[in-house]
């Protein structure tokens, strides 16, 4: 298999690893569960452990997964796979089949709250990594069938950075109100960009002849290349980088709200991820590729029939040009939610709007949630998402937080249809949030029939 299958096939196998999962924003006593609204709190303050106290794994896109994955022999392979027929490769693609990812590692993470038992602080290490893609049909029908015509508007784009936030949120309003604010100190570690916005292929007798018009940043301490010192010229291959240090540093906020318009009826907004990194034009490798070329590697059957083409696209040439300085906003998300509350707070019906911008679009989901908190220290939530008008899923959440853990686990991969090898299909989302830590001090006084005598002091 050539490198282009290898390395096509490793974007996707990448975004099938991979960030806020709907089901859990109604989840009660989760500690995660400020991070999509920094106006949430937990139900008491906790300690999380190291890289299991809050990870979250979201993959969104536009086309189901069981259109990428297929089984073969006891095994999953991409569309790319030879195995794979072309009219089973491109039977559901789209004209743009958009995918993205977003991951969080929590490292560190700790929250209490105040005398009052209702304004609430905590602190939190994480790692973050993002990617996002466009990839044209027209890319598949010409590496599965060799068709000819134009690619356009399609690349990838990938950052990973360490990020610091405090995060603090109080009542207003005779408690009504809660606002809540996060600053974050972002540690850039590396990013990497590749877009071409032309790509025409045509067949002539026994090679492919390319036309590109393309651009390729890589960001990341110690990257460096050495082109051709003849022609200037270098591959993706000929990148190489030594990260010891960021490469770039930034700010963001998120900015959240609660209000309860009603004792039982509560509405809430945030913004998250508002800011950017600042990445070294030192640390930075930069082309262009304007050029035309051609690859042998062809034939062209007598009989008329299809041609897979041999084509390696790690043998695209590009020229460097001189890297700069470059400022990347983060990828914001908008969170809208009501929720109302019934039987003296043990069950909530819930509906929430997101909103995620992606590098290549905007992406829309609505969820209907069913939250049951029989006790305090417990809750289970189902859930229903319509995503972005072209798919659904269904998730179910966990929260348990006695006086000894805090644990909560929520995922929309446990009804559906999947794979042996646990990949959803019939879907074009996959989340994951897991958390285990260990509770501090008092219980909050914001949920007023979750109060005890034994809480009051």
């Amino acid at each position: 298999m050539k490198k282009t299958y290898l390395l096509l096939a490793a974007l996707l196998l990448a975004t099938g690893l991979a960030a806020q999962n709907p089901t859990a924003y109604f989840m009660e006593g989760s500690t995660f569960r400020s991070q999509f609204n920094p106006a949430f709190a937990p139900l008491r303050g906790y300690i999380n452990l190291p890289a299991i106290g809050g990870l979250n794994v979201n993959l969104s896109g536009n086309i189901a997964l069981d259109n990428i994955f297929f089984a073969r022999d006891g095994k999953l392979v991409t569309l790319l796979d030879s195995s794979v027929t072309p009219d089973q490769a491109l039977r559901n693609l789209k004209t743009n089949n958009l995918m993205g990812l977003d991951t969080r590692i929590n490292l560190l993470g700790f929250g209490k709250f105040t005398k009052n038992h209702k304004n609430f602080w905590s602190f939190d290490i994480n790692i973050r990594a993002n990617e996002s893609m466009n990839l044209p049909k027209s890319l598949f029908e010409f590496l599965k069938r060799g068709d000819e015509g134009s690619i356009n508007n399609f690349g990838a784009a990938t950052e990973a950075y360490l990020e610091a936030g405090f995060n603090y949120s109080f009542p207003l309003l005779n408690d009504r109100l809660y606002i809540g604010v996060r600053g974050k100190f972002l540690a850039g570690i590396a990013r990497a960009q590749v877009n071409y916005d032309q790509f025409d292929i045509s067949l002539r007798q026994d090679r492919w002849a390319v036309v590109t018009k393309g651009t390729i940043d890589v960001t990341a301490d110690g990257t460096s290349v050495t082109p051709d010192p003849e022609t200037g010229i270098f591959q993706f291959s000929d990148i190489d980088y030594k990260p010891r240090k960021p490469a770039g540093y930034g700010f963001a906020v998120d900015l959240g709200a609660t209000y309860d318009i009603l004792p039982n009826l509560q509405a809430s907004l945030a913004v998250t991820d508002l800011g950017f990194i600042s990445w070294d034009k030192n640390s930075t490798v930069s082309g262009v590729s304007t050029q035309q070329t051609e690859f042998t590697g062809v034939t062209v059957p007598d009989d008329g029939s299809e041609s897979t083409p041999d084509f390696d696209f790690e043998t695209m040439e590009f020229t460097q040009v001189k890297g700069k300085e470059t400022s990347k906003m983060l990828r914001a998300s908008v969170n809208a939610g009501i929720e109302y509350e019934v039987w003296n707070h043990r069950v909530g019906i819930g509906l929430l709007y997101t909103a995620r911008f992606w590098e290549y679009k905007t992406m829309h989901n609505i969820t209907g949630s069913v939250n049951f908190h029989p006790t305090r220290w417990f809750t289970l939530s189902g859930s229903y998402s319509v995503l972005d008008n072209h798919g659904s899923a269904v998730g179910l959440g966990l929260n348990l937080c006695p006086g000894w853990i805090n644990f909560f686990l929520a995922t929309d991969m446990l009804l559906t249809s999947h794979t042996p090898q646990w990949v959803p299909v019939k879907q074009s989302s996959m989340n994951l949030t897991l958390g285990i830590g260990i509770p501090l001090g008092k219980r909050s006084h914001r949920i007023a029939a979750y109060v005890r005598e034994n809480d009051r002091k």
